[in-house]
């Protein structure tokens, strides 16, 4: 141990702390007598710590960067915090949790400020009513399971059920709506990160887009700090009014390193061996997201934390953990997927508790009746495989639901408006259902879409068709104008 070199720092006014223990990545330090949680330390050869716990004879820190430690090493403190750049030139950039680029090209900070990793929640005094919709363009969103400018909406579901290409269309969508996405990719692969990377510039999705992300290589404690870095950017926009996206990509992931960094630094273990405050880790991390009053900046965090699941067992710690500190889920299927529905949504067993107060009373109505529809099939399913003749109004919503399935399927990077939702959705409730079979409208949807959206007769219906109060209103305006667009081609 170098005292002589720890006097002499003491003495020009630096504290100091020396190596105790070495736990991996977690450092137990003797000294550092005013330090606080977020402080950074460093030692002689650049390697930078994070003060993570106060402890009566020791302060505990998290190494950043990996290098070798040994017993008696000295760390000064630094005097700053646990930071990260922030400004416009985030845009259309990947970075690390610390603002070091990884795309390979160079950050320009200019009109760069830095904000705390771990902030404070605004409180509930800042905060307005959510009011607004937020549009993904997805119809089975928008429309069955809305959500709001500020919600935060948990995105669960099993492997290979769609949900990074959901959310690749949402981010591309976002191009209509001016909402700025910023992606925490944590601890994935970096094949993932490069993949989400070129097909976000493909789609000319990146001028809005920022991407933290870390690779499952990189430090435990840097992959932590994904999330948190995610939230300090978007809340830099959202103080200057503006509508913003996160998407934590994934939270089990998040939850992992949360328990690996726990257990070594001697926290006790509970149920599945996770911490008992992890789930205020993360709660503390997604009452972040809300919408705000002019006051705090206006604007709105919108959160969409993901994780993955086997839908066998909903009663796992973690899973359940997010769906009480979250709106409402959108449950995904991979038997939805492997059938052809995209995207693969059991809009049944979604939950959207904020949105609807979004939404206009038609589209309110119309989204009951759909899933009344879908519900009331389900039933009559059951019944018809001990039948051989059907009463009509049976064959009837049977062949509804065929046709709202079809309808609820939307090509990739497709951005439907909210009129044009409606009038899809309105459509298997009128005259169409009896003449259009749902095989018909798999292979002409895109036409149908291009058809409502373009047509200068149906400008009118367009204009104002959220402003009607009913559904019967729309089904009769509808049928007088099933004959311009319903002309499809099988």
């Amino acid at each position: 141990m170098d005292v002589k070199g720890g006097h002499t720092e003491a003495m020009k006014g630096t504290e100091v702390g020396f190596v105790k223990s070495i736990r991996n990545f977690v450092i137990s330090l003797d000294g550092l007598p005013t330090a606080k949680i977020g402080d950074i330390v460093k030692n002689d050869a650049g390697l930078r710590g994070w003060v993570n716990a106060l402890l009566e004879e020791k302060v505990e820190i998290l190494l950043l960067d990996e290098g070798t430690i040994v017993p008696g090493q000295m760390f000064k403190a630094t005097g700053q915090k646990l930071t990260v750049p922030v400004g416009t030139f985030l845009l259309g950039r990947a970075v690390s949790p610390l603002g070091v680029p990884i795309d390979g090209k160079t950050l320009n900070k200019t009109n760069s400020s830095s904000f705390e990793l771990d902030r404070k929640a605004q409180n509930i005094g800042s905060r307005t009513f959510i009011d607004r919709q937020f549009d993904t363009g997805i119809t089975a969103i928008d429309s069955l399971v809305p959500l709001g400018r500020g919600q935060r909406e948990l995105v669960m579901g099993d492997s290979h059920s769609g949900k990074t290409d959901f959310l690749i269309n949402v981010i591309v969508n976002q191009k209509k709506t001016g909402t700025i996405c910023v992606y925490a990719s944590i601890g994935r692969p970096t094949t993932r990160v490069r993949h989400l990377i070129d097909s976000l510039a493909a789609k000319n999705a990146l001028s809005h887009t920022i991407i933290v992300a870390t690779s499952s290589t990189d430090p435990t404690p840097l992959i932590f700090l994904t999330p948190y870095t995610a939230f300090s950017i978007a809340e830099y926009f959202q103080g200057q009014g503006k509508d913003i996206l996160v998407i934590l990509d994934d939270m089990g992931n998040h939850a992992k390193i949360y328990r690996e960094i726990s257990l070594l630094s001697n926290k006790p273990p509970g149920r599945e061996s996770y911490p008992g405050d992890v789930f205020y880790q993360h709660s503390h991390l997604l009452e972040r997201a809300g919408s705000f009053k002019k006051e705090a900046g206006g604007g709105s965090i919108t959160a969409l934390p993901v994780i993955e699941l086997n839908l066998n067992d909903f009663t796992s710690f973690i899973p359940t953990n997010l769906m009480a500190m979250t709106d409402g889920h959108l449950l995904f299927r991979s038997s939805l997927f492997s059938r052809g529905q995209r995207p693969a949504v059991d809009t049944s067993l979604s939950v959207s508790r904020v949105g609807q107060q979004t939404q206009t009373r038609l589209q309110n109505l119309l989204a009951t009746k759909i899933k009344q529809i879908i519900a009331q099939a389900a039933e009559f399913e059951t019944v018809s495989s001990f039948s051989f003749e059907l009463p009509f109004e049976t064959r009837l919503v049977l062949k509804q639901r065929e046709i709202i399935f079809e309808l609820l399927k939307q090509p990739p990077a497709a951005f439907i408006p909210r009129e044009i939702q409606a009038v899809l959705l309105a459509l298997p409730l009128t005259s169409f259902a009896n003449s259009v079979e749902a095989e018909t409208i798999k292979n002409s949807l895109e036409a149908l879409i291009n058809t409502l959206s373009t047509n200068p007769e149906l400008k009118t219906l367009r204009e104002g068709l959220l402003k009607i109060e009913s559904i019967e209103e729309l089904c009769q305006k509808l049928e007088a104008l099933l004959p311009k667009f319903t002309k499809v081609k099988t």
